[in-house]
């Protein structure tokens, strides 16, 4: 009986002390490091696995597994995937940083802040940042920069803040920003050779410099006389009016932008698919919220069509 308890107390001594010590490794998890935040819950400080699909677990030791910690993830190259459950609010500065494998992330339902150099510099295999099920209001400064195939982006209605470079030398065609959007950082979307249409809104009230800089193919639409309508006179960039009601539909799976639900929109998903590059509405395509755009969004966008759904 002795014996029983005062094993019972060193293993109890042995976890106060892992808390207490900073990062620690759990036996479930015994590639992820662990560290307690401020407010006593945990992030994930380290990966040192060589499986290239990371699943975030919910708790560890009874505690809320809340963030991804900055550099957490930072140069790994066995990373593929990784995968966030529900209730992690914030991914960190530089968290996934130079991931050069990086291709998937599926992002939490309650996250509220990416913040700078989070997802930068993976310029090869990340070609989309499906945010729209997130609770995303600030995206930190370079957050997806130079995620140079980044194509298919889409923005949650809560997003407030753009802060400066977030989607510079990114691949996005088409974007229409929530209403909710105040700010947008200086050259947020700076060298996006390939956006063609951005859709702003007048909440947007506070602009930072040479936000379009190097895109030189850019139409901005937003309502006459708006902040951004005067930035783009002041600053020569191509732009149209546009009033708030006529801002493009922002209905989930509306991907040809008319704003209804039909089989035109499960054939412009298809054809993107395909490798035609139409005109695409991306804000819309995650149709089953998976954070990733495939064939399986077409498939269940037919079957809410057929009512199975």
């Amino acid at each position: 009986m002795k014996k029983t308890v005062s094993i019972l107390l060193a293993i109890i001594i042995a976890a106060a002390s892992l808390f207490s010590a900073g990062a620690f490794v759990s036996p479930d998890y015994p590639n992820i490091d662990f560290t307690n935040d401020f407010d006593d819950n945990l992030y994930v400080s380290g990966y040192t696995g060589t499986d290239s699909v990371l699943v975030i677990p919910e708790t560890v030791y009874g505690k809320n597994v809340l963030r991804l910690g900055k550099k957490s993830l930072k140069g790994n190259e066995a990373l593929e995937s990784v995968i966030m459950h529900d209730n992690m609010t914030i991914i960190r500065e530089r968290a996934m940083y130079q991931c050069p494998n990086l291709s998937y992330v599926f992002y939490s339902q309650k996250l509220e802040v990416i913040e700078s150099y989070a997802l930068a510099y993976n310029n090869e295999n990340i070609t989309s940042a499906l945010l729209r099920n997130t609770a995303v209001r600030q995206l930190g400064d370079g957050a997806y920069m130079e995620c140079n195939n980044l194509e298919y982006l889409s923005l949650p209605d809560t997003l407030e803040q753009i802060d400066g470079t977030v989607f510079n030398k990114t691949s996005i065609r088409k974007l229409v920003l929530p209403s909710k959007t105040t700010t947008i950082g200086a050259r947020s979307f700076a060298y996006c050779d390939k956006l063609k249409e951005i859709y702003v809104p007048a909440s947007v009230t506070v602009i930072g410099t040479d936000v379009f800089h190097g895109s030189n193919n850019v139409t901005v639409y937003t309502p006459e006389g708006s902040a951004m309508w005067e930035y783009c006179e002041g600053n020569g960039i191509t732009c149209a009016a546009l009033s708030e009601e006529n801002l493009p539909s922002r209905l989930l799976g509306d991907t040809n932008g008319d704003s209804e639900l039909t089989i035109n929109d499960v054939t412009f998903i298809q054809r993107e698919l395909a490798g035609y590059k139409t005109n695409f509405y991306a804000d819309n395509c995650d149709f089953n919220g998976d954070c990733v755009f495939n064939i399986n969004d077409a498939t269940m966008l037919q079957l809410k069509l057929v009512g199975l759904i």
